[in-house]
């Protein structure tokens, strides 16, 4: 399986950032991810705000993105996720393609239906009921693939859709690779899977390894129905791990997860990296066995920039595969 990372921009600097993705780039991970949001998610060393949203810094994550890309050679590159209701479907196409071109062929477009509401409400980002938000992430989708064929052959798009459109739209530059740039999207539920089985290349999902069989079970039926065989689908866990060794720290993590999550001691560290190496292998061998094509380990701050180079010198050798096509 292929192995990325991902480093919410969130109490934390940009020269902290670029150390990890560096770092990352040198010791074989495929990938590394931002998140785009406006306002942590986790708790900083202040705690939460009384009304819940925690307190601390955050940057912007395309912004961050595009920087830190620029600073690697090797990593595919993206959000994880962006939410549909942020930018315009023709903004955001611009911005993945210009990243595109920043890193020469390495920008993965990891989009959703978006989720956290009171983030919107305190930034007056007008958010729309879930089949809304849903039907513009599919039209969203149509746009980007309309625009990247635009540009890749040098013509014009149009689109006439309920809540975007195009109009002999012009695209230049399209995306490096003759494929364009692969569709990543995350998030759960049967809309959302029955939209990722007509729309994307690449799906992430929360799912624990003894719930992604039936996961891929429905996607495998719902890609039948499109005529699309199951490889055409690349599968992707989003895995919590905490790999600097401290047990405090892991101790942290696992009740972290449980309360935002659930789940027993015992069943959050049978899908958590933490503990030995030997049990990261054999928690991502449990994905992998599943049938997830990878996993992207989320990395809150601060990373241990020693955990990290020792995951990749005593785990990812016993797990690691190609990249995704």
């Amino acid at each position: 399986m292929h192995v990325s990372i991902q480093t919410p921009p969130e109490h934390t600097t940009y020269a902290a950032l670029l150390d990890i993705w560096q770092a990352a780039d040198e010791l074989g991970f495929t990938g590394a991810y931002t998140f785009d949001h406006m306002v942590p998610l986790n708790d900083g060393p202040s705690g939460p705000d009384p009304d819940g949203i925690p307190a601390g810094p955050q940057l912007e994550g395309w912004m961050a993105l595009a920087a830190l890309a620029s600073h690697t050679a090797r990593l595919e590159v993206g959000t994880l996720v962006t939410g549909v209701t942020y930018r315009h479907p023709s903004v955001l196409a611009k911005m993945a393609v210009t990243l595109d071109r920043i890193t020469d062929g390495r920008a993965v477009l990891g989009i959703g239906a978006a989720w956290h509401q009171a983030e919107h409400e305190r930034y007056g980002i007008a958010y729309p009921e879930v089949g809304e938000r849903m039907e513009r992430l599919d039209e969203a989708l149509q746009v980007f693939r309309l625009l990247c064929a635009a540009g890749a052959d040098g013509g014009r798009a149009d689109f006439d859709g309920r809540w975007y459109s195009l109009d002999d739209a012009p695209f230049d530059p399209g995306p490096v690779r003759p494929g364009g740039i692969p569709v990543l999207v995350g998030g759960s539920g049967p809309r959302l899977l029955r939209l990722v089985a007509r729309r994307a290349d690449r799906y992430n999902g929360f799912w624990a390894p003894w719930e992604w069989g039936d996961v891929n079970a429905r996607l495998d039926d719902l890609l039948a129905g499109r005529d699309r065989t199951p490889g055409s689908l690349q599968r992707t866990a989003f895995v919590f791990g905490e790999l600097s060794g401290d047990a405090t720290a892991e101790a942290a993590l696992v009740a972290h997860f449980a309360r935002q999550r659930g789940g027993t001691d015992d069943e959050v560290r049978s899908r958590v990296l933490v503990g030995s190496p030997d049990h990261m292998v054999e928690v991502l061998r449990s994905f992998a066995d599943a049938g997830v094509d990878g996993v992207i380990v989320n990395l809150r701050s601060p990373v241990d920039l020693g955990g990290l180079e020792r995951f990749a010198r005593e785990v990812l050798p016993a797990v690691a595969g190609p990249a995704p096509a």
